[in-house]
C-alpha cells in the first residue's frame, strides 16, 4: 500500500528529528558507578555497573580512568544496548 501526499506529509513531520530506523545512534547520559568488581571483566579488569536513568547496565570503561563506586560519570549509550564510560564528571555545582 502507499501513502497518498497527505500520508506522506503526516509521516514526514511523526518522524522529523528521529533517527533513520534501523541506523545505529548513541546519546550521552550522566550515570553514577553502581559496582566494581576486580579482575571480573574478561580482559582481567574491573567489572563496573552503572546507573542511569533508573536502569543498571555493565560499561566499559578507559584505560585512563579508575572506577570508583559513586562516581558520577558521563556515559554513552548506543541504540544496541551498550553502554561506555566516557569519563568523570569532576568540578560540577
Amino acid at each position: 500500500m502507499r501513502l497518498g501526499k497527505g500520508g506522506q506529509r503526516l509521516a514526514a513531520e511523526q518522524n522529523r528529528g528521529r533517527p533513520p530506523q534501523g541506523a545505529p545512534y548513541s546519546w550521552p547520559e550522566p550515570g553514577q558507578i553502581a559496582t566494581v568488581t576486580a579482575g571480573a571483566a574478561s580482559d582481567g579488569n574491573a567489572l563496573v555497573t552503572v546507573t542511569y536513568r533508573g536502569a543498571t547496565a555493565e560499561a566499559a570503561y578507559p584505560s585512563t580512568y579508575t572506577p570508583v563506586v559513586g562516581h558520577t560519570v558521563n556515559l554513552l549509550v548506543s541504540s544496541s544496548g551498550a553502554v561506555f564510560i566516557l569519563g568523570r564528571f569532576i568540578g560540577t555545582p
